[in-house]
């Protein structure tokens, strides 16, 4: 595994056991045809606080950062 696919997954580790659910399950289906640019988008949205990301991921709030929008539907499917 790529040394940024590592820092990704490292960094995905979150306080709220939710968000871990979903990642988990999203790696699990994508994380190896994920470009490195994806890896790069996914693991700046992973600098957001855990409760900004879990009202985008749990569909509370809608994700004010364009370039993420696709990355948070994805993983709210998968």
């Amino acid at each position: 595994m790529s040394a940024l696919k590592e820092r990704v997954k490292w960094r995905s580790r979150r306080g709220l056991l939710e968000l871990d659910i979903f990642f988990t399950r999203y790696y699990a289906k994508h994380l190896d045809a994920l470009s490195d640019a994806e890896l790069e988008t996914l693991l700046d949205m992973l600098t957001t606080d855990d409760i900004e990301l879990w009202k985008w991921v749990g569909g509370r709030e809608e994700c004010p950062v364009e370039e993420w929008k696709s990355l948070i539907a994805a993983i709210r499917q998968a």
